[in-house]
């Protein structure tokens, strides 16, 4: 499938929207796990100048570096003014490293930006399951604060449907209405309480925050 063709999907389109406009003005991006270069594309286009890192190679992107996101990155200290991690923490074992690197390298006021699928263990390569609660959690350890939380599902889930309303627009020039329609309905869908319980996943903001000390947290716990 090619760019133009993975552009028209819709949840390829959702999770690129979502995306950039949580990385909010943030002109310098890491972009670690970037695939076929979804997120590259899209940021690139929009004027951001993003550098991609993933452990496996990726020959068609521009600006790559093939490292470990388990180790140290290799970039200096707050270089990043926004870091992106999507559907990425789930394949990691030591995925605490990953936050704590990711943490060194982003500005004091940047953006970390992550994804996450939900209740997910299908995969093989899927090491970690998480939950609204758990991604929370595991970010607050590593110096985060999580300032949104955008649960996905919606209109993502008929996906069919979506497609053929999109086909049918298209004959007028009108799809790029449909689908800006539909992932501002599940912005909203998924900011609400009550659909985190049905979502399949989250798109996360966190910026940068005192760690908690889960230590603490499981002495006090567990005194006796």
């Amino acid at each position: 499938m090619n760019l133009k063709q993975r552009r028209r999907d819709f949840r390829e389109y959702e999770a690129a929207c979502l995306i950039a406009e949580l990385t909010g003005g943030a002109q310098v991006i890491l972009n670690i796990g970037p695939s076929w270069g979804r997120d590259f594309y899209a940021l690139t286009e929009a004027g951001k100048w993003v550098v991609n890192m993933d452990i496996a190679p990726q020959p068609h992107l521009l600006r790559m570096v093939c490292a470990d996101a388990t180790k140290p990155f290799p970039f200096p200290d707050q270089c990043f003014d926004a870091v992106l991690l999507p559907e990425v923490l789930e394949h990691l074992v030591e995925d605490w490293n990953t936050l704590l690197e990711a943490r060194r390298v982003l500005k004091d006021d940047g953006r970390l930006v992550v994804t996450v699928p939900f209740y997910n263990d299908a995969p093989e390569y899927h090491i970690r399951i998480h939950s609204p609660k758990t991604i929370v959690r595991l970010l607050r350890t590593a110096g985060f604060a999580v300032e949104k939380m955008i649960g996905r599902g919606g209109w993502i889930r008929l996906v069919r449907f979506v497609h053929a309303g999109r086909k049918i627009l298209a004959l007028f020039g009108k799809e790029e209405i449909l689908m800006r329609g539909l992932v501002k309905m599940d912005r909203w869908l998924g900011q609400q309480d009550w659909f985190l319980k049905w979502s399949k996943g989250a798109y996360l903001l966190a910026v940068k925050a005192s760690p908690w000390d889960w230590r603490k947290e499981n002495i006090q716990e567990f005194r006796h």
